[in-house]
């Protein structure tokens, strides 16, 4: 893990979202807690880290798949929460969809996102 590399990713995101972002929190599933973060709240970010491995296991468990890339979940008050996952470790990234648009997620944010983490926890 390169936790300068983590650290990186997290500031460029607040450069990309700027106002837009709300929270953005990395951790690692080995080790159940926050590795890097802005704003974040720990008890939600051990949360997320959880129900995202039980996702995981019943992803497979349903025979679907071995992994999933990302997951979004649409939060009340103009927000949405975006999951990334790679290489047992789980990027949180709340926006606040009246500045963020979903497409703009969707298409550039989020894949960019993922090969960075990818890269940085290899």
């Amino acid at each position: 893990m390169d936790i300068k590399g983590i650290n990186k990713l997290i500031d460029d995101l607040k450069d990309n979202l700027g106002d837009g972002l709300l929270m953005s929190d990395i951790s690692s599933f080995k080790i159940g807690s926050s590795v890097a973060s802005f704003n974040a709240n720990p008890k939600t970010a051990a949360l997320v880290n959880k129900f995202s491995k039980y996702m995981i296991d019943m992803i497979v468990k349903a025979g679907v798949g071995n992994s999933c890339n990302y997951y979004a979940v649409e939060v009340e008050g103009g927000m949405m929460m975006y999951v990334l996952l790679a290489n047992d470790y789980c990027w949180s990234i709340l926006v606040n969809t009246n500045v963020v648009a979903n497409g703009m997620m969707l298409v550039g944010v989020i894949p960019d996102c993922i090969a960075s983490l990818q890269k940085a926890t290899k």
